[in-house]
């Protein structure tokens, strides 16, 4: 006994099996998210060259003091020595011995390009400031679409700091994670991964804290607008709000994890996808995809889970000190003297872009008439 069945009108024939449904790669949701990110930052650095603003930020009437400025030159020429280093070993070594481009060399150059959102604390409130004594040209913030907060271009990113410590130093406290996280599942191998996080959150807010406080005694940058109560050291221009800590802390860990965590291709989480990636295109286009991803998740951790959250106690900022306000080169035009804005703080209403603000003399003026 034999069964047809009947063709569709037309002599069609039907698939009697559903399709297969298109898998969706996170790899590539991770590549658009890179994607995004390079091309903001691309619109940034040109608008911010072309329009001029790309102007080094003066120190102002008080000095650097000399203890402090040969620190920072010279802390300025190890991180551009170890930046070099870097962009060989990961780089140009691997391009000379004809190697595959591995995991770590698209960390490294997704690490470098997350340096530009380093200026986005002062998005909605000027409460970050770096040493003016550092070579800088200003910054892109105010180039940025959307930007909220006025003269945020006289921030003076120190580019020899802020470009080899995002591309390299960053880089390699994800190293350091991985190698606390690797010793504490061989000590502890009963721990999930959520309690490992926890620990190396908890690691990092004593190493990656102690790292900082550092970095802030030599006076490269300070938190000026600090909330007093969550803050170590208030009143000095090294005081050193805990939020910071934590929120640095939080991002050194999730960077950590990308690296660490891995499924049993030995995919990251932002490869998921790569196999099936590698199947359908050609190597080179595999590879810009994959760059991009990890570009992506790296600026996707600094931008949720450290600046997004702490514009919250942003908006909260206090007084600035006296021990920074007499010292021109950590206020950097932002506010005060010399300039027709008030400093942040619990009584002083967030001033806006081309909008009313409040003088250092308490005098309410609209910017657009100055």
């Amino acid at each position: 006994m034999s069964t047809t069945v009947d063709a569709p009108p037309g002599g069609l024939r039907t698939d009697l099996g559903a399709a297969e449904p298109k898998k969706v790669l996170p790899i590539r949701g991770w590549a658009m998210f890179g994607a995004a990110m390079v091309a903001i930052q691309a619109w940034a650095f040109t608008h911010w060259i072309v329009t001029g603003l790309a102007t080094p930020t003066p120190t102002g009437p008080d000095e650097v003091p000399t203890w402090m400025q040969y620190s920072i030159w010279a802390f300025q020429g190890i991180c551009v020595v170890v930046g070099a280093f870097a962009i060989y070993w990961y780089f140009i070594r691997v391009w000379r011995r004809g190697e595959k481009i591995g995991f770590d060399s698209y960390m490294v150059l997704g690490m470098y390009l997350t340096f530009w959102q380093d200026p986005l604390l002062n998005y909605f409130q000027k409460w970050a400031t770096y040493n003016a004594g550092l070579v800088n040209f200003g910054s892109w913030t105010s180039s940025i679409p959307g930007w909220l907060s006025p003269d945020a271009h006289y921030m003076p990113e120190p580019l020899l700091f802020v470009v080899p410590t995002y591309g390299i130093v960053c880089f390699l406290m994800a190293v350091v994670g991985n190698l606390f996280m690797r010793r504490m599942r061989e000590r502890h191998p009963t721990w999930s991964n959520p309690r490992l996080l926890l620990a190396t959150l908890g690691f990092f807010i004593v190493f990656g804290g102690a790292v900082e406080m550092a970095w802030m005694r030599l006076g490269i940058y300070a938190y000026p607008g600090a909330i007093k109560s969550l803050t170590l050291f208030a009143g000095h221009y090294y005081q050193y709000p805990l939020y910071e800590m934590f929120f640095f802390a939080a991002t050194f860990t999730a960077w950590s994890a990308m690296r660490f965590f891995r499924n049993d291709r030995g995919e990251t989480v932002t490869e998921r996808g790569l196999e099936e990636l590698r199947i359908k295109k050609p190597p080179r286009q595999v590879g810009v995809i994959r760059g991009l991803a990890v570009i992506g998740a790296c600026n996707a951790a600094m931008l949720f889970i450290y600046n997004a959250p702490l514009q919250l106690f942003a908006m909260h900022s206090e007084p600035w000190p006296d021990d920074i306000l007499n010292r021109s080169y950590l206020v950097d035009q932002f506010c005060g003297e010399g300039t027709t804005y008030a400093c942040s703080g619990t009584d002083t209403p967030i001033p806006r872009r081309g909008g009313l603000h409040v003088t250092p003399d308490g005098q309410l003026v609209d910017a657009d008439d100055e």
